[in-house]
């Protein structure tokens, strides 16, 4: 999976493994958002946006970020690491194709999100 992922086929499973794993539209709408700006940065994790970014984003709420945030990582559609203080959230997409692995990335990618699991 060193290339770029194939969108389509990501967004098809995305879809299919949300019956399974429903999520609120607002969770949606995040991962949708993770996806344009992951291609933004060639698949190269992690990706390190700040909450009022994406509520600004997505017209919501910091505490709906959140709340959609939390949606994504308990049905394993995302990892993500908090931030410290003042600094970013750490966000990797994992593939709806296959859970376990990230979206993209080389084996030290996929290694590193296996330790911090």
């Amino acid at each position: 999976m060193d290339k770029a992922p194939n969108w389509l086929q990501e967004i098809q499973f995305f879809y299919r493994r949300m019956t399974l794993y429903p999520i609120s539209a607002t969770a949606q709408a995040l991962w949708q958002y993770l996806m344009v700006r992951a291609n933004g940065t060639f698949w190269i994790y992690p990706l390190c946006l700040s909450q009022q970014e994406i509520a600004g984003v997505l017209s919501v709420s910091t505490s709906a970020v959140r709340r959609a945030r939390d949606e994504l990582v308990q049905n394993k559609y995302i990892y993500y690491l908090e931030g410290r203080k003042r600094h970013p959230g750490e966000y990797v997409l994992l593939s709806c194709r296959d859970p376990k692995r990230l979206m993209c990335g080389g084996p030290s990618q996929v290694l590193m999100l296996q330790l911090k699991d």
